[in-house]
């Protein structure tokens, strides 16, 4: 038969341990995280204060047509605070989707992850500028 007593005493000394132990042993504070439409592509940028224990930032997308899921679009190599990262995608005026979210998120050395941000954005996509501009051009 277990001693109860141990036991609660083992069992109240694990939750010490787990609770004085971060989920993460890294820290990253943003600066800010914007998703502008540029011609061409939207551009994602972001830039921290702090950066510690960063192994990788990922940068991932969903639209309809992937299933409302993220999917990766590129990962990057912590380079310091205070410098922006900056990333033009040039691939998503090739669909006809009108919204893509994109969100960021941190791998820390220790693999952990951590979402940082996520952010909507709507837009009119190529296709459907092309044809606007096309049907404006007849009457013209």
């Amino acid at each position: 038969m277990i001693d109860m007593r141990r036991y609660l005493t083992s069992l109240a000394l694990l939750i010490v341990v787990s609770a004085a132990s971060p989920l993460s042993s890294g820290k990253v504070q943003l600066t800010f995280f914007r998703v502008s439409e540029d011609p061409g592509g939207m551009v994602v940028s972001w830039q921290t204060d702090a950066e510690e224990e960063v192994r990788e930032y990922e940068l991932q997308r969903m639209t309809r047509f992937t299933n409302d899921r993220f999917i990766k679009v590129e990962s990057f190599q912590p380079h310091g605070v205070d410098k922006a990262y900056t990333f033009k995608d040039t691939q998503i005026f090739k669909t006809s989707t009108e919204q893509v979210d994109y969100q960021l998120e941190v791998v820390y050395s220790n693999g952990l992850r951590e979402l940082l941000a996520r952010e909507q954005v709507n837009y009119t996509s190529t296709a459907i500028r092309r044809t606007w501009g096309s049907i404006k051009a007849m009457f013209q």
